[in-house]
This record gives C-alpha cells, sequence and structure tokens, in this order.
C-alpha cells in the first residue's frame, strides 16, 4: 500500500506539470520550457533532482504536450480522441472524447478514489511583476487532500501573462481535457477558470508524511512556425495499449 500510495502521488505531481498550457488562433505555436524538480525520499524511495525540457505544439483542434523525452499527450479534438504515449515502451493508451473515467479506471483506482477527499482553492492576488517580455499577474492555487488519516497539502505559485496572444476560450477546451484525465481533478474546470492567463512560471509543492517536494517551471520561449509533418499523429510502430490507468503513468 506505501509504495501504491507514493506511485500515485508522483503521478499527481506529473499531472500538474501539463494540465496548463496555451494556444493561438489560426496559426501553430511552439513553447519551450523547462522544469527543476527537487530531489526527494518518500517512503524509502528516492527520486533525484531532475531537470527535464518540455515542448509544447498547439493549433486551432489539436495539441501535443511533450514531458521530457519519454511522454507524449496527444489531444485531438477534431477526432475526439486524447493519445497517451510511452516512448520508452513504444506504446500508446487511446481515450476517446469526453472522458469517461468510471469505464476506464480498474477495481483498485475506485476504491481508493472513494477513500480521498480533494478541495481546490484558487485565489487571485494584486501582486504583479515582468519576466521576460511578460506582464505577469500572481495566482495561488491551493489543494486539500486528505486520504486514510493523511493530510497531503498542495500548493502553486503561478505568474500569468495575457500578453501571449492566447485564445483563452481555446486553451480553456485543453486544459479541460488534461484536468479530465486524472480521476481527481477532473472536477477541477470551474475553479481554474479563475486563472486569466498563461503560466509563465509555476511554482509547485506538495507535502506528504512530513515530506515536501518541490518543483519549478518556466516558459523560455513562446513562437508561432509550422509544426514538422506528423506532429499531432501517432509514431509508426508503436502499439496500443488495452486500457489507460492515469496512476501508472511512465515518467
Amino acid at each position: 500500500m506505501r509504495k501504491k500510495l507514493f506511485f500515485w502521488f508522483t503521478a499527481l505531481v506529473f499531472a500538474f506539470s501539463i494540465i496548463l498550457c496555451p494556444t493561438q488562433a489560426k496559426a501553430d505555436i511552439y513553447i519551450k520550457k523547462i522544469k527543476h524538480t527537487d530531489a526527494v525520499t518518500i517512503m524509502g524511495q528516492t527520486q533525484p533532482a531532475k531537470d527535464e525540457e518540455g515542448a509544447t505544439w498547439m493549433a486551432k483542434e489539436k495539441m501535443r504536450e511533450d514531458e521530457g523525452e519519454n511522454k507524449t499527450t496527444i489531444i485531438r479534438l477534431d477526432l475526439n480522441k486524447i493519445y497517451v504515449i510511452d516512448h520508452t515502451q513504444k506504446t500508446y493508451s487511446e481515450i476517446d472524447l469526453p472522458i469517461d473515467l468510471e469505464k476506464m479506471l480498474p477495481a483498485e483506482a475506485k476504491q481508493m478514489m472513494q477513500m480521498m477527499q480533494v478541495t481546490p482553492k484558487v485565489t487571485e492576488t494584486n501582486e504583479t511583476k515582468k519576466i521576460k517580455d511578460w506582464n505577469c499577474k500572481k495566482y495561488i492555487v491551493e489543494i486539500s487532500i486528505s486520504m486514510m488519516g493523511m493530510n497531503m497539502p498542495m500548493k502553486m505559485e503561478m505568474w500569468v501573462s495575457k500578453d501571449l496572444g492566447i485564445d483563452l476560450k481555446l486553451y480553456e477546451k485543453f486544459y479541460t481535457e488534461f484536468l479530465g484525465l486524472q480521476p481527481m481533478f477532473k472536477d477541477f474546470a470551474e475553479e481554474f477558470k479563475k486563472i486569466e492567463g498563461y503560466p509563465v512560471l509555476t511554482l509547485f509543492s506538495m507535502t506528504m508524511m512530513g515530506t515536501e517536494t518541490k518543483y519549478q517551471e518556466e516558459v523560455i520561449s513562446v513562437e508561432k512556425k509550422d509544426a514538422p509533418a506528423g506532429t499531432y499523429d501517432l509514431p509508426q510502430g508503436y502499439s496500443k495499449t488495452k486500457t489507460f490507468n492515469p496512476f501508472q503513468q511512465r515518467r
């Protein structure tokens, strides 16, 4: 059980790194990001400090999110599909839109979800600052998680900007789908709508069993350009997995 809990909350940390991303109408946009995760030891298992680059491609009805070298998520609103790709195993999961996690989750995951209480809170502040060329405003996101007598608070300090020419309505559609991939966050969309803009800098922390996990993600550049052929398509030669389990995602 302890190892399972560690794995689940590692998956939650990963989930936050991809639920918020921008888009522009009528053109592909390329976002380059860098993420630093501090070293942490929880339940006797250690994850070393890690630095990795991320990339996002977006068009009107298509999005591709590369998390490091091992994982890609593709959202195809035109096909009503989401593809979660594992490059280490050369496999992918296919999820139909709209997402119905009740049909997708294994019995064990459903049982654990019934034991969890999750509450989100988004607070807009009056703090502003300039990051690179973008005027940013600070938001605080607090998420209370309790399960089996344990409290595991999460907090994000987000500096967001409206200076990137983002189609916020389309952006909202994409991050709503990302939230839907995580059982704990599927009902968070309304609360996250309070965040007006694109997260240029995110500082994340989560406390579990007295141990704090931290990461920082920052946008390096944003540019418009044509996406390479096949960017929004499944890679050739990959095998489809039978089911999608959001708590067994590889990093």
